[in-house]
C-alpha cells in the first residue's frame, strides 16, 4: 500500500460505521483495525481521483470533502475512474469489490437524469474528535459558493438520516428516499440548485 496521509485516517475514523463502507470492507471481518487501514487506503485512492476530476477541500488533517465536478473531460474521467477501480479490486478483495460494484450500480440507477451533469459530493468526513466545530459546513461552503458562481447543481447520497437537517441548511432542498438492496438500508439522494447572490461564510 502507498503512504497513507493523516487526513485519510481521519476519514476512516469518521466513516467506518457507514453501511456502504462496512459492505466494501467485508473481507476485514471482525478486525476493525484492519478495516480502518483498508478504508484509509480507500480514501487515499478517492482523493487522487477527486484531484483529477474535481476538487478536494481539507480541514487540515481533521477531514475533507471530495467532489466530482463536471469540469473534467470525458477521457480524463474515464482514465481516473478506471485506475481507481483497478486499485480497489486489489485493495478490497473479491467480496468487497463485488459489493462495491453492486452498490455503485444500484445507487446509480436512482440518480435522476437531470443530475448527471451536476457536481457530486463523493465523500465528506470529519474525525469524531474534531466534530462540533463547523468544519464540515466550512468544507462544503467553499465548493458550494463556487458552484453558485458556475450555475452548477450539486448532489450527494447519504445513508445517515441524522445528516439530513445539516444538508438542508446548506440548501440541499430536493430529496429522494431510496433503498439500497446490498446493504439492506435506506438512503437519500439530496440535490441543491444554484443560489444566486449567495455568499458563503467559509472563512469564519
Amino acid at each position: 500500500m502507498s503512504q497513507i496521509s493523516p487526513v485519510c485516517m481521519s476519514l476512516a475514523e469518521a466513516l467506518i460505521g457507514d453501511p456502504f463502507y462496512r459492505a466494501v470492507t467485508i473481507d476485514s471481518g471482525e478486525d476493525e483495525a484492519r478495516r480502518q487501514i483498508v478504508l484509509a487506503e480507500y480514501f487515499n485512492l478517492a482523493i487522487a481521483e477527486a484531484q483529477g476530476i474535481g476538487e478536494v477541500q481539507y480541514a487540515d488533517t481533521d477531514g475533507a470533502a471530495l467532489w466530482h465536478t463536471n469540469e473534467a473531460s470525458n477521457s480524463d474521467i474515464e482514465i481516473h475512474v478506471a485506475a481507481r477501480k483497478q486499485a480497489l479490486a486489489k485493495l478490497l478483495g473479491a467480496r468487497g469489490f463485488d459489493n462495491y460494484l453492486r452498490i455503485s450500480e444500484s445507487m446509480a440507477e436512482h440518480v435522476p437524469h437531470q443530475l448527471f451533469e451536476g457536481w457530486y459530493l463523493s465523500i465528506l468526513g470529519v474525525r469524531p474528535q474534531a466534530q462540533g466545530k463547523r468544519l464540515a459546513q466550512r468544507l462544503l461552503e467553499i465548493t458550494l459558493s463556487r458552484a453558485d458562481r458556475q450555475d452548477a447543481t450539486c448532489f450527494l447520497e447519504t445513508f445517515n438520516p441524522l445528516s439530513l437537517p445539516f444538508y438542508r441548511r446548506l440548501g440541499f432542498t430536493d430529496e429522494i428516499h431510496c433503498f439500497e438492496k446490498v446493504t439492506g438500508r435506506d438512503y437519500w439522494i439530496l440535490a441543491r440548485h444554484p443560489i444566486h447572490g449567495h455568499v458563503a461564510d467559509g472563512g469564519q
